[in-house]
C-alpha cells in the first residue's frame, strides 16, 4: 500500500530503532500534530489539521492499545489526507476496515490509515529480528504483542504479513461467516479459507498450536492430504483462526 511518507522512514529519521522507543505521541509531534486525550462518547479518535499543523483527539477510556492504534490510525490520516482543511472523525468501525472497497473511497482511505498504524506500530525494521525464531502460534502473537504494546488482533495480522513462515490469519464471526483472511506471501494465491464453517460451536474453540487436517479450514483440493497447526482466539467481536503451513511442500501445485 503507497504512502505519501513510510511508516519506517519515519521512524528511522527519529532514531528509533527498538520497541521501546516507539513513542506515537513524539512521533505526531515531529509531523507536526499535537496529540490530546479527552472522554469521546461517538468515535475513538479525531483529526482536525490547516496546512502543517493538526491536532489529533484520542478517546482516553479506551484501553491504551487501542488508544497507541488510534493514535496511529490518525497520524495515517495526517500524513496521507493532509489537505488546507482537514477533518476526520474514526469511530471503531472505521479501525476494522481492512479490505478497500472500489466504490468507496472514504473507506479506501480508512484502510490506508488502519494499514499505516500497523506499520507504525509494528514496522518491520524492528519486528523482522524477533520474527526468526517464533513459531506460528497465539503464545508468539502474545509475547509481541506485550513488546509492542498492540493489542493481539493488530499483532496477529502483523505477524502474518512478516513472518518468514507460511502462514493465514481467518477472521469469522461467531457463526462461523468468514469476515477477513490475509495470508502470507508465500501462500499461493488459490489457497483460501472457507466462507463458512457449518459446525461453529465445535471446530471455533480457542486453543494453542494444535494440529489438525488441513481441510478444516482450507478451500483447496489436496487439503485432505495433510495438516496445519492451528491457534484460535477469541476477542470482542470475532474468533481469528491462525494457520501455520510447517511443512511447506504442501503449498506446491
Amino acid at each position: 500500500m503507497k504512502f505519501r511518507q513510510q511508516p519506517c522512514e519515519i521512524l528511522k529519521s527519529l532514531g528509533i530503532y527498538s520497541p521501546q522507543d516507539i513513542d506515537l505521541d513524539l512521533i505526531a509531534y515531529s509531523l507536526g500534530a499535537e496529540v490530546k486525550r479527552v472522554s469521546l462518547s461517538n468515535c475513538e479518535g479525531y483529526i482536525i489539521g490547516s496546512e502543517e499543523k493538526a491536532i489529533i483527539t484520542i478517546n482516553i477510556d479506551a484501553p491504551i492499545q487501542r488508544q497507541r492504534f488510534s493514535l496511529g490510525h490518525e497520524t495515517g490520516h495526517w500524513v496521507n489526507d493532509k489537505k488546507l482543511n482537514l477533518t476526520y472523525r474514526c469511530t471503531t468501525t472505521d479501525m476494522r476496515q481492512r479490505n478497500p472497497q472500489k466504490s468507496n473511497f472514504r473507506q479506501q482511505k480508512e484502510v490506508r490509515a488502519n494499514q499505516f498504524a500497523a506499520e507504525l506500530l509494528i514496522p518491520k525494521h524492528i519486528a523482522t529480528p524477533y520474527l526468526t525464531d517464533l513459531d506460528v502460534t497465539f503464545d508468539s502473537v502474545g509475547a509481541l504483542a506485550e513488546m509492542f504494546n498492540v493489542s493481539r488482533t493488530s499483532t496477529a495480522i502483523r505477524l502474518v504479513e512478516l513472518s518468514p513462515f507460511p502462514c493465514m490469519l481467518i477472521c469469522y464471526d461467531r457463526l462461523g461467516n468468514r469476515r477477513w483472511f490475509s495470508r502470507s506471501h508465500i501462500i499461493p494465491e488459490h489457497f483460501g479459507p472457507h466462507k463458512k464453517i457449518s459446525n461453529p460451536q465445535t471446530v471455533l474453540i480457542p486453543g494453542d498450536a494444535e494440529e489438525v487436517d488441513a481441510e478444516t479450514w482450507v478451500d483447496e483440493e489436496k487439503a485432505i492430504s495433510y495438516s496445519v497447526v492451528q491457534s484460535i482466539f477469541s476477542n470482542s467481536y470475532d474468533i481469528l483462526v491462525l494457520l501455520w503451513w510447517k511443512d511447506e511442500a504442501h503449498l506446491l501445485a
